[in-house]
């Protein structure tokens, strides 16, 4: 019984992010993978004359392809992701709440309080990453733009 109950815990979890995935249209197909990469390829390498201006293509792993360092998610995705964990937080919570008062079901209670642990510490994460994201961007200061500087009185400038 306590198996099939914690099957039924991580399938709440787990269906809402497969169907997700199946929705963002991530490529499950090797030609919808192949033109991904196709797409990744093109806006990532410079051309000159119609021709490839880089070294020799290596082959991409499948990690490589699934898992690019530069496309990152953002600011409104990544609220809306963390808004649905802590959602399926608060719904494990109390649907474990409510099956835990059913006599026969205590050990729910359980699992319950590991979900209130880890409801607590999730908040506390987004609360420390919060305060970093406050302190960075009170810290960090961008350069002026040197597009419209000549590249030689960059040069002059750089060597005093």
């Amino acid at each position: 019984m306590v198996l099939l109950i914690l099957a039924l815990v991580w399938a709440v979890f787990l269906v809402p992010q497969v169907l997700r995935a199946r929705a963002e249209g991530k490529p499950a197909d090797s030609i919808g993978a192949f033109r991904k990469q196709l797409y990744v390829l093109s806006r990532t390498s410079p051309v000159t004359d119609g021709g490839w201006a880089g070294p020799e293509p290596r082959p991409v792993s499948s990690y490589a392809f699934d898992h690019d360092p530069y496309d990152r998610p953002r600011r409104s995705e990544v609220r809306r992701r963390r808004r649905q964990i802590l959602v399926g937080l608060l719904a494990g919570m109390s649907a474990t709440l409510v099956l835990g008062l059913i006599p026969g079901l205590q050990v729910l209670l359980v699992v319950h309080l590991l979900l209130d642990v880890l409801c607590a510490a999730y908040v506390g994460l987004l609360i420390r990453a919060r305060n970093l994201a406050e302190e960075r961007d009170a810290k960090v200061r961008y350069l002026p733009s040197t597009a419209g500087v000549e590249p030689d009185l960059l040069l002059s400038r750089s060597a005093n």
